[in-house]
Order: C-alpha cells, then sequence, then structure tokens
C-alpha cells in the first residue's frame, strides 16, 4: 500500500513537474523528448487575414444582358395615321364684296351681280353674305366640283379657291339627311346630295357630296321620321386622309335644321 501511495505521488509529481524531469535528463545527455507539433489555433489575426482574403468573384460580374424589351420595338407596318389635311385657315370674316373675295382669295375667278350675288368660275351661284343672319346659299353642284381639282390619291392635294372661300363661314344647303340609327336624341347627322339608308337603300355617298352635321340641339321626333331637309350652319372644308386616301371632306357645326327649300333642293 505504502509503495502504491509513493508511485501515485511520484506520478503525480512527475506530471505537475514536467520542466524538472527535462532537466534532469538534459544533465546527464538524454535527450528530451521530442515534442508533438501542435497546429496552433487560428489567431484572430489570422482569422481576420483569411476574412479579409476576397471570395472568388462569381461569373455574373459581367453585366447581365438588357432585355430585347430596351430596344425600340418595331413597329408593324402601320397605316399613317389618319388626320385632317392641313388647310388654310377660315377668314375672320367672310367676304361679302368682290374686292373683299379678290383680296382674300387672288386667284379665284369671280364676278359679283347687282343683287350681291357671287358667280364662281362663271357657273356657281352664292348668295347671301356668309354670316350666321345671313348665310351663304351653296349647291351640291358647288361642292362636288371639287373632285375636278382635289383628289390626293392622284397627286392633287391643293384645295380650290373656289370651295375655300366657304371655309368658316355660314352656309344654308338642302339635301337628304340621315340620322344615326338606335340614338333617341341624336345631335348628329349626314347631308348628302343622293338619298341613303346607311346601309341597302340609295346611293352611299362620297367625301365630295356629303357634309357631316353636328347640330346645337338634339333633333325632335318629327325632324328624325323626315329624309329630306335644310341644314344651316358653320361650314368647315376640311379633308380628312388615310394615307392618301380621302375619307371625308365637309363638316358643319352650330348647325340647325328646317323644312326643304325649293331653291337649292337636289342640285
Amino acid at each position: 500500500m505504502l509503495s502504491l501511495v509513493v508511485m501515485m505521488g511520484l506520478h503525480v509529481s512527475l506530471a505537475s513537474e514536467p520542466s524538472a524531469l527535462t532537466t534532469a535528463n538534459a544533465s546527464r545527455g538524454v535527450p528530451a523528448p521530442a515534442q508533438v507539433a501542435t497546429e496552433p489555433a487560428s489567431t484572430p489575426a489570422a482569422q481576420a487575414k483569411t476574412d479579409a482574403t476576397p471570395a472568388a468573384a462569381p461569373a455574373a460580374a459581367t453585366p447581365a444582358a438588357k432585355p430585347d424589351a430596351a430596344k425600340p420595338e418595331a413597329k408593324p407596318d402601320a397605316k399613317p395615321e389618319s388626320k385632317p389635311d392641313e388647310a388654310k385657315k377660315p377668314a375672320a370674316n367672310p367676304p361679302a364684296t368682290l374686292a373683299e373675295l379678290k383680296e382674300q382669295f387672288p386667284t379665284i375667278k369671280a364676278t359679283q351681280k347687282d343683287d350681291g350675288t357671287f358667280v364662281i368660275d362663271e357657273k356657281f351661284a352664292v348668295t347671301g353674305k356668309g354670316t350666321k343672319e345671313n348665310p351663304y346659299v351653296v349647291t351640291w353642284e358647288h361642292l362636288v366640283s371639287v373632285s375636278e381639282l382635289y383628289d390626293p390619291k392622284r397627286g392633287q392635294k391643293k384645295l380650290p379657291d373656289r370651295v375655300m372661300f366657304l371655309d368658316g363661314a355660314y352656309v344654308t344647303i338642302t339635301g337628304y339627311v340621315a340620322f344615326p340609327l338606335y340614338v333617341a336624341e341624336p345631335k348628329e347627322l349626314l347631308c348628302m346630295l343622293n338619298q341613303w339608308d346607311g346601309c341597302c337603300i340609295g346611293v352611299p355617298p362620297t367625301p365630295y357630296d356629303a357634309i357631316e352635321v353636328k347640330l346645337k340641339d338634339a333633333a325632335t321626333k318629327e325632324q328624325r321620321m323626315t329624309s329630306f331637309g335644310t341644314v344651316s350652319g358653320k361650314l368647315f372644308v376640311k379633308p380628312y386622309l388615310v394615307g392618301d386616301w380621302l375619307v371625308g371632306l365637309y363638316l358643319m357645326e352650330e348647325a340647325s335644321m328646317g323644312k326643304p327649300k325649293a331653291s337649292n333642293a337636289g342640285t
């Protein structure tokens, strides 16, 4: 038992004082046992150095290719936008005398009778003053004659003065009328040289022989039942084109509708 205690004490002493044993061995010329090299724990500085080393840059460093939407989309072959043809602005006051007419439209061929009637190109008579109280009275023959000189699809793109002097003036004309279908109180109508029901009966209008009319007041039931009448209002000569195709030409605003006048009915 005593030897066991002594041995245990010696073991503890040897375990607790390794430096003394090493010194004793060294004095007898016994080499010190080789120390097992242990890898030191990573120091904070080393860890920091490791962390400072940038990771391999991802391949995505190259800017991503922009989607095709970034480029302007190729527009399909589309027809030119429909828009009114630019025309001369209407005069503030419609000409009432031959001198005023010539001053505003130097190239027009016109004469004036003693009663004030203009005779345009020796065949189109226009009475009145072009005012709201005394509008010009024009004929369909006069309006349709524009087709001889103005046809954009054939390269004829200049409106003749024979109708341009009517642009912006108050006029009166008599013809066939058609109202929109299924509208209880319409404020628009189509005034035409020829009768047309909007579908199957009659002759469909052309831009030269029809006027798109906007009424000041909604049409009455009696007016909607008629197919022929006289309209009075402010006329505008405004070509409406799709490409070089003429779709519309004459507009009338601030209009009113009355019973037909025999003076220019159907002419």
